[in-house]
């Protein structure tokens, strides 16, 4: 597989300063046979062509936690399907509004929900191969928030080849 989940993921470094890895995990369907996502069963995933999904978890200043899913698939249409059934979900699922950004990839969607502990996006994102997501929840809702996301999702869209 030319197109590795771990290779396309944001190491503490290219995220950013104040950054501390709480942990990271790559997984596929050989060495995680009972892997499964909150909208997608194994079956589901095998028959999208599911290679393998790269999970890392930072904590940002101490208080703030961003979680990036990067997902690579055997074709372009998996991908495409999974960034689909997980937009689906998040919109049944009252996991917030759609805020207004750039496409990113080939199909993107960013969502916001306000908590009483702070604020929750959650930025999808589908280019060739890959699907990739990032969550984040921050303490404070602040103007740059969209920014600093939509920034973490222009690093990874970068890395990814056409």
């Amino acid at each position: 597989m030319s197109e590795r989940s771990i290779d396309i993921a944001l190491t503490m470094v290219e995220a950013g300063s104040g950054m501390d890895l709480l942990y990271e995990n790559v997984c596929t369907l050989d060495s995680d046979p009972e892997l499964c996502f909150n909208y997608a069963t194994t079956h589901d995933l095998k028959s999208w062509g599911f290679a393998e999904g790269c999970f890392t978890c930072f904590l940002q200043d101490k208080k703030d936690v961003i979680i990036q899913v990067i997902t690579a698939y055997r074709h372009r249409e998996g991908a495409n399907t999974a960034f689909q059934e997980d937009v689906d979900f998040l919109k049944k699922n009252d996991y917030g509004i759609p805020v207004k950004i750039r496409t990113l990839g080939e199909a993107s969607i960013l969502f916001k929900k306000k908590q009483s502990d702070g604020v929750t996006y959650n930025l999808l994102f589908q280019k060739n191969t890959i699907f990739a997501a990032i969550s984040t929840k921050y303490k404070k809702d602040m103007a740059d928030n969209v920014d600093n996301i939509v920034g973490l999702a222009e690093k990874i869209e970068q890395k990814i080849p056409c």
